[in-house]
Formats: C-alpha cells, structure tokens, sequence
C-alpha cells in the first residue's frame, strides 16, 4: 500500500470515529434531556437508550432487561422480536450471554454464538435458532457495583463488534442506570412526600378530634368531626358510629356520615346486636375487622343492607374503654378491597377519641343527674331545716319569755331556790335559741335567701356592744377582755346586725376556748377598709386543722374541743357573712401559743347582696 493509501485510509478511519462520537454525543445528549423532561417516567428514556444502542453499534437488535428475583426480563427493545418472547424471561446464570454480564458483572462479547451454544451458553440456543443472530454483545446496568439489569445487543451475522462499540453499549448502560436509579429516587420521593402529607392530614386531623373532645360536650358534634375525618382519611364513601347500649345489647347508630335517608332508616330499624354482625364480632374480639367484598357473604344478613345501598368494602373498629365495649366505628367503600393495616391502625386511634367522648358524655350525664337529685335533697334539707328552726323558735320564745315573767314576779313571789333554778332555764334557753338561729342561718344561706340589710354603721359601736355583751363571760374565767379601737373611725355601709354576729361569734369562741391569760379585740384602717382581729392567749388550732374549721358541723378533734360543746356552724356563718360584705376572714394559729381570727371589710357595699 502506499503512502497516500495508507494516508487516506487513516484519514477515512478518523473520519468514522468522528462520526461515531458526534454521533454517540448527539445520542447521548438526547437521552439526558429525555432522563430530565421525565423524572417518573422511565419507558421513553429507556426506548431511547435501546434504539441509539442499535444505531451507532449497527446491531439488528437491542434490548434492556431488568432483574426481578431470579431473572432478567423485557422492559425495553428496538429491532424485530418475536411477540411471544416478550413475557419471556432470562434465568441469572452463566448459561446466557445477558445472564453472564450480570453474573460476572462485565461486557461479554460473544463473536459466533451458534459456535459456542451447547459448551459455553447452553440456555441461549432456543432464541438463537429463533432470532437468527450470531453476534451478541451484552453489559450489565450497574448501581453502585451491584446490578440491576443489562443492556443486550445482536447481529444477525457473524461480524464482530469493535471495541469503540463496546465502550459505546457501556456508556449507553451507564446512562440507563442512572435513569432507572433517577426515577426510582423520584418515586422513593415522592412516596416519602405522599407519607408525610398523609402523616400530617392524619395529625391535623386527631388534634381537631382532640380539640372536639376536650372543648365540648356535644356528643353529636364531637362523634360527626371523628367520623367525618375517618371517612376522609381513609378514602371511604361513608361511615358511622354506632353506640352500644349494655342493658338491651345493642348497637344504636349515633353518627352516620354520608348516607342516604333509605340506609340511615334501614339501619335504625335493625336489631345490631353482638351476634351474626360485622359490628358485634369486632366488640366481642375486641380488634377490627374487615371484608374486602361483601357480595355474596352469608354470614351477616344485615350485610344485604349495606349491598343495596352499593357498598362492597367494610371496616368496623370497636370503641373500648378499659375493655369495656362502649361502640364501633364502621368505614364502607363502594370498591372492593382490603383496607391497608396504616388505615386500620388510624382508625383505631380515632376510636379511642370516640370511646372517650362517649365515656365523658355518660359521666357529664350521670354527674348531672346526680347533682340535679343533689339539689333536690339539697332544697328539701333546707326548707326542713327552716321550717323546723320556726317550729322549734315560736315554743322556746315562749318558754324563755314566761321565765322571764316569772322571774319578773308578774305572777308572785318566787322563792330563792325556784329563782336559781329558772335563771338556769333561761340561760340554757337563750343558748338553745342561738343555737337554733345559727341553723336557720345556715338554712337560709343553703336555700339562698340569706339577705343582708345594708346601712351605715360604726364599726367602733360593734366592737363596743360585743364587748359589752361577752365582758361578763370573760369576767366569770377571769380573762381579761381588751379592745383597741382608734378613733375617728369612717362610716362603714353594711349589715349592722350581721356584722355584729360575726364579732359576737369570733369573740364568744375566743372567750369559750381560752382557760388563761386575755382576749384581744382590735381595729385597723386602710385604703381598702377595716381588718378587724380577736385574738386568745388559748391552746391554738394545729395547721391541719386550720383549713377544716371554717366547714358547717367541723370543729377542731380534741378532748378539750369536744367538751366545750357547739353546732360547728358559728364559723361556717361567720365565713359567709364576711364574704357576702366583699370582705374575707382566715386564722392565724400554732398549738400553744393562742389563736388570731381576722377578717377584713370593704368600707361600703353600694349594692344590696342576696346569697
């Protein structure tokens, strides 16, 4: 050959791998504009992977094959194929030329296959006589090191590919590689966003749930938002729930959700009970149960109602509390099909927000119930009280005003040792009628007809006539009774008389449970009114004590309370006359070392309080 020969043919041959790799650049380039223009669809880059591969390698034939378990099948071909090899599968070994690629994980190029079916690549004859191809070459796609497919091309002649054809299939199974793998990320994605906009609807849902349960008592409100979303979240067409009465053992429809008039009356006609229901048997087994297609079912008769109405899937969750049965939730799709176990699993935690929002609707009732018969009992103790306060009152106002008289002489003279014995029955009368008064009061306050009489008053005065009053009892212990009172003293608006009950009451306690010493009553000013204090250099009240005494009938436990006798009422009535005027009282006390009483007063009370 000469010179210019050989010039010209290494020209020719530059000339065709320049057209080879402006071709290969042309190809590749279109299959990763087609790689971005369809992130989740794989079949059209994956033809255009294969027809290039054909192309520039000049093959008859090409194909892509992925791995699902054991073998290699189908996905994308150009070039004749015989349609009933389509569906056909390559078993992954060493017996066929794509099966091989994978195996070994590189190119295997076959020259004449028909030369090497029975010893190298006995699985490859029957398509080799089918087909007619005698070159084959074929690489694997590989993701990481790790295969998952091969790119397989054919001649139908014995003419063997190059080694630029070879470096142009590999770059071709990179290419599909990375667009498998791309579009599987893309799916993994989407299937990761698809979850987390699920998992999120699902707790937008359960707080809304959750806000109903615990912003209202409206059992019906609270039973269509649950269902409501159970319906939406689970891509049902309808749903309900179902209460259960345990004294007829039933199930009663409370909640329905997007059923016909006809479906809702059906329903409600029915005896849903615990046997031969779908509702019955997931109460009694205490876990969900389904029926992905109830056509044809025999089992449950009230099923037929559910058909007529065009359902063919159900799903019915108990509502437990503590394993008690309190009702189902029931979801019906009119596609038939299982529901997925995440669906379940939601639904099950919607039940439990039903189970409680019927529980607290039952105890709400049942507490109603009783405080309505608490009121009742309530009213009646009160009027027996007043009335037999009057009752008691009218005789011993009597009794008392004849001692009087007798003792006045109005009806002779009385002998000395009459005279002490009636003094004695006045005295224990008057107690008595005082004793009867503070369970009037009581009587009153209960029934809320306790009324003060507002009007000016000197609180100096009060202090004055209760010390008057009590000066004798203090004298007859020999305690000493002090008072301080300032002077110039504001005008106080107030219940005079009641007021004067509660000082009377604090003092006269001071007095009785005091043995030595003195009992102090003093008067303080400021910008907000009066505090008032009597204290006693007495045993004291232990601090365990001090938050029962101001309770009707509660006296403090101890012998030496105890023997001192009382209703346990003076306190309780003192509390609430002081807090009527707007004011409070309380107790400063330590075993030993004596007790203070002290309540504080609004200087005025511009309206008339009624408790």
């Amino acid at each position: 050959m000469t010179a210019a020969s050989s010039l010209q043919a290494s020209q020719s041959e530059l000339e065709r791998e320049l057209a080879l790799a402006l071709d290969q650049q042309t190809a590749t380039s279109a299959i990763l504009r087609s790689i971005s223009s369809s992130p989740n669809n794989l079949q059209p880059v994956l033809m255009a992977v294969a027809e290039n591969a054909a192309r520039l390698c000049n093959a008859d034939v090409s194909q892509i094959l992925r791995i699902e378990g054991d073998f290699l099948r189908l996905v994308a071909s150009y070039g004749p194929i015989p349609s009933r090899l389509r569906g056909e599968a390559i078993r992954i070994n060493r017996n066929s030329v794509a099966g091989r690629a994978v195996v070994d994980r590189q190119a295997i190029h076959v020259h004449d296959l028909l030369s090497e079916l029975d010893t190298e690549f006995p699985d490859a004859k029957p398509y080799s006589k089918l087909w007619g191809h005698r070159t084959t070459l074929a690489t694997p796609l590989l993701r990481d090191g790790i295969p998952i497919g091969a790119i397989f091309i054919r001649r139908t002649e014995v003419r063997p590919f190059s080694d630029k054809h070879i470096e142009v299939l590999k770059t071709f199974a990179d290419k599909a590689a990375i667009a498998i793998e791309n579009v599987r990320l893309f799916q993994e994605l989407q299937a990761r966003n698809s979850e987390l906009v699920r998992t999120v609807e699902e707790l937008r849902a359960l707080a809304e749930i959750v806000q109903a349960v615990n912003s209202t008592l409206d059992i019906r409100t609270v039973l269509t938002t649950i269902v409501t979303r159970a319906v939406q979240l689970s891509g049902s067409d309808a749903g309900a729930i179902y209460e259960f009465n345990e004294k007829a053992q039933v199930f009663q429809l409370r909640a329905p959700h997007q059923m016909t008039e006809e479906h809702i009356t059906a329903l409600r006609k029915t005896r849903i009970g615990l046997d031969q229901t779908v509702v019955g048997n997931a109460a009694l087994a205490r876990e969900a149960v389904q029926l992905a297609d109830v056509e044809g079912e025999t089992r449950y008769p009230l099923l037929k109602i559910m058909e007529q109405a065009g359902f063919r899937a159900l799903l019915a969750v108990p509502l437990l509390h503590d394993r008690t049965i309190i009702g189902a939730l029931v979801v019906q799709r009119k596609a038939p099909g299982k529901f997925p176990q995440q669906t379940i699993d939601l639904l099950q935690t919607f039940a439990g927000q039903s189970a409680l929002a019927i529980q607290n609707a039952r105890l709400f009732h049942e507490a109603k119930e009783k405080g309505q018969a608490l009121e009742v009992v309530s009213k009646h103790k009160s009027q027996f009280l007043a009335n037999m306060s009057h009752e008691l009152r009218t005789p011993l106002n009597a009794i008392i005003g004849y001692t009087e008289l007798i003792l006045d002489n109005i009806y002779g003279e009385v002998p000395e040792k009459i005279r002490d014995v009636l003094q004695r029955l006045e005295k224990n009368g008057r107690h008595l009628l005082g004793l009867i008064n503070e369970v009037l009061d009581v009587a009153k306050i209960e029934a809320g007809r306790l009324t003060l009489s507002m009007g000016d008053y000197s609180i100096g005065e009060i202090v004055q006539t209760v010390s008057a009053a009590l000066e004798a009892l203090a004298a007859e212990k020999g305690l000493l009774l002090k008072v301080f009172v300032p002077e110039d003293l504001p005008v106080g608006r107030g219940d005079e008389r009641r007021l004067t009950q509660v000082l009377m009451n604090l003092v006269g306690n001071a007095i009785k449970f005091t043995e030595a010493g003195e009992v102090r009553i003093e008067v303080q000013t400021s910008n907000e009114g009066f505090l008032v204090s009597v204290a006693d250099t007495g045993s004291g009240i232990a601090l365990a004590d001090q938050q029962y005494i101001f309770e009707e009938f509660r006296q403090v436990d101890s012998s030496n309370t105890r023997s001192k006798g009382g209703t346990g009422l003076g306190l309780s009535i003192a509390q609430r006359i002081v807090e009527l005027h707007g004011g409070r009282i309380w107790v400063e006390s330590e075993l030993g070392k004596g007790s203070t009483f002290r309540f504080s007063m609004p200087y005025a009370q511009d309206t008339r309080i009624q408790f």
